[in-house]
Parts: structure tokens; sequence; C-alpha cells
């Protein structure tokens, strides 16, 4: 079958959607001289620079990860560490205020980690950790398990996250490393049940990740498809919106499998052109748009926002309908280009949906900028309001495969 060739490189395709492909899109724009940056030493002694100037003001707290730590920056720019001694990544507080979940990675597996937001100790809600077991005739099994990307459901008692759980329950006697990782949710009150499937990836293809409920609607989330084309031969990345029960709610209706083959319960809203990569979707505060970041060519990397579909929830209701296939479409001829650069990545709005954070590329290295943004009310389009400023100067030390979050 053709789909066997590529298995041999599942495992780092996996790995992209998980982590590494951020990478191929992180970027910069604007300007900021050193001058403007106060030094801030952290626990461990990693130094990082806060832009003081006017420009860089914002309200709230960002929570990003520097040497795989993770700090918390106020909007009076102060910075605080909050984890120590652990590889920690994406995190994600809770819409009430009273909970970080993140992951906490290792060398084969990761686990996802919950802290309250006031500080204390971390605790593991689940753990990735397993053995290599003999698998005659094929390659060894892997009981470990990758969780990444936690995002909260409205309830701030449940979590979506990223994982490969589903990989021996696919295809009999597949090796852990041959299939892509897939959304699925937990009540963070009882982590030890199974976990609910919320999104099913085409295997071989590269998997899912950047999962994220839409800010008043429980009933539909958003997140980054990737996949080949009908060819076999061209990979096609999306961002599709679903309805986070459909799988659950109609047993057997949908399934994972082969590209052409599969009954999906989302639908795509952004167009299947090979090469051209849409990915990264963050939901405005008040989940009218949508922030992205657009590759279409290997010369550089754009931030976008377009407006939400209409009728979002007809749509993720009936998935498969070419009416509804259609319409979904509808929204991306309006996207906006508010940021473009060699690297740009991992977009987050601010509370009050004036300001996207993102990380930037810029003199070699990344770091979180700032784009300040408007929103013409008869267009509904959003525009970039003067230049991008960068925010952080942590010399080479921020994580950019690690998304930050942005909170009151």
């Amino acid at each position: 079958m053709k789909f066997h060739k590529r298995w041999y490189i599942i495992f780092p395709l996996a790995l992209l959607a998980l982590s590494l492909q951020s990478c191929l899109g992180l970027g910069g724009g604007g300007s900021s001289t050193s001058s403007n940056f106060q030094t801030k030493s952290t626990a461990n002694g990693t130094t990082i620079g806060i832009n003081q100037t006017a420009q860089a003001v914002f309200k709230g707290k960002i929570y990003f990860t520097l040497n795989r730590n993770l700090y918390v920056l106020d909007g009076t720019r102060n910075v605080t560490q909050l984890t120590h001694g652990m590889d920690v990544r994406d995190p994600a507080v809770s819409p009430d205020g009273k909970w970080i979940a993140f992951t906490r990675w290792f060398k084969d597996y990761s686990d996802l980690m919950l802290m309250p937001a006031s500080g204390g100790a971390p605790r593991v809600l689940r753990s990735g950790n397993g053995t290599f077991v003999n698998n005659p005739g094929f390659a060894p099994k892997a009981t470990y398990f990758w969780y990444a990307q936690p995002a909260w459901a409205p309830d701030s008692e449940h979590l979506l996250f990223v994982s490969d759980l589903d990989k021996f329950n696919i295809i009999p006697g597949v090796d852990a490393f041959q299939l892509d990782p897939e959304i699925f949710s937990i009540s963070i009150n009882d982590p030890a049940a199974t976990p609910q499937k919320v999104a099913y990836s085409t295997y071989g293809d590269g998997g899912l990740r950047d999962p994220a409920y839409r800010p008043g609607h429980p009933d539909q989330i958003i997140y980054t498809d990737f996949r080949y084309d009908q060819s076999q031969t061209k990979q096609v990345i999306q961002l599709y919106l679903e309805d986070p029960n459909a799988i659950a709610n109609n047993p057997g209706k949908y399934r994972p499998g082969i590209n052409g083959l599969e009954f999906d319960p989302a639908v795509a809203l952004t167009p299947d052109t090979p090469n051209l990569t849409n990915m990264e979707p963050a939901w405005s505060p008040d989940g009218n748009a949508i922030a992205y970041i657009r590759r279409s060519g290997a010369d550089g990397m754009g931030l976008f926002v377009m407006p939400a579909p209409a009728d979002a929830a007809t749509l993720v209701a009936d998935p498969n309908n070419a009416t509804s296939q259609k319409q979904a479409l509808g929204s991306y001829p309006e996207s906006s280009q508010i940021v473009t650069g060699l690297y740009v990545s991992q977009p987050v709005w601010s509370p009050d949906g004036k300001q996207i954070a993102y990380i930037g590329y810029a003199n070699q290295v990344f770091d979180i900028w700032l784009a300040n943004v408007s929103r013409d009310p008869k267009t509904g389009r959003y525009s970039l309001k003067g230049s991008p400023v960068q925010l952080t100067n942590a010399g080479g030390h921020l994580d950019a495969d690690s998304r930050p979050f942005w909170t009151l």
C-alpha cells in the first residue's frame, strides 16, 4: 500500500507537528535598539531584556518559556520565573484564572502537567512514561506517549491536548513512531479516565496541532491539520473547524484513515492548495476573528487575521455537506496581512483584542514581538497600527517551539 512507503518519516513529521514545524514559521519585523531594554536576571542565572519604551506597553500577563523554564511577564514588565529544572512547553491558563496547564518533556515522552496559577508545586495529570517492547516482525513498540499543547475548555475543568495515544488502536502491530498525533480531551478532576477522542488525523500525513476552543462557543474548536493531497505526494496544511463532541456523540460515524477514504467530523477553513501552509490559529477574545500564520513560499511568512465563518454552528453540525464545505471557506479571502517576515509564528491575542503577540526573528534570534492592531468597523478587516515592537531581548534563549499565552 502506498502509505507504507512513508512510515519511516512519520515520526519526524509528528515532531514537526508538535514542535519543529513552528521553527519553519518564525519571524520579525519593525525595529528596536538595545538601549530600550532593561536586563533582568532569572533564578537560574539566565538574563532577559524587557523593552521599557512606551511602544511596548501592554495589559495583562504573557506566559512564555525561556531555556525550557516557565516565566510570566506582567504589564508593569516584571518577569517572574514559575518553574525550575523542567523542560516546560506550551503554557495555558484556565479561563477562571486558577490553573496553568503545560507539558513537561523528556527524551522519549512528555507529561501533561497542572499547577496553581498563584504558584505551587506542579502535578502530573497524565504521564507518557513507558518502555520499549519487543515486537517480532516489526520495529520495537514504544509504550511511551507524547502530550502537547494543552488548551482549556470554557468550563476550566476540561483540557484539549495533542497526543499519539491512539497509536496502537488504528492498525494492529504498528510501531509507536508510525502514527500521527490527534486531539483528545480529559477532565482535570478525573485525568486517569480514558480520554475522549476529539479529532482524528490522517495517518502517515503529519497529524494535528494547535487546538483551541472558540470563545463563547463551546461547540466549536479550531486546529491545524497536516495531510497529503490525493496524489499522496504534496502535503496540504489547513485550518479546520469542528464540534469537539462530534466523534463522541456519533459513535462509528467518523473514523481516522487514509486521505480520501475517511469521513471527517471537521470542515476546512482554508483551501487545500498544495505547498500553501495555513497554521497556528488563535481566536480573538470575542471569538469573531482568527489570527493565523501563512507560508506560501520559501522566502517568508505572514501573520494574517480573517473573520470567523458565518453560521459556524451549522457548518460543524453537518461537516461533510458540500454546501457547508463551500461556505466554510468563505472567510479566507477576507484575510488581512498584519506582519510579514522571514520567520513569524505562535500568534496570541491580548485580552482586549487590541494587540497580537508573536514569536519573531531578528538578529539571528527569536523573541516576543507586539503588533498593535485595529479593526475597521465598516469592513471588519484588521490592520497593523505603526510598526511591530520587539518586547523581549532574550539573547537566543527564548523557546520558539513553545507557544506563549496571554491572559488578564
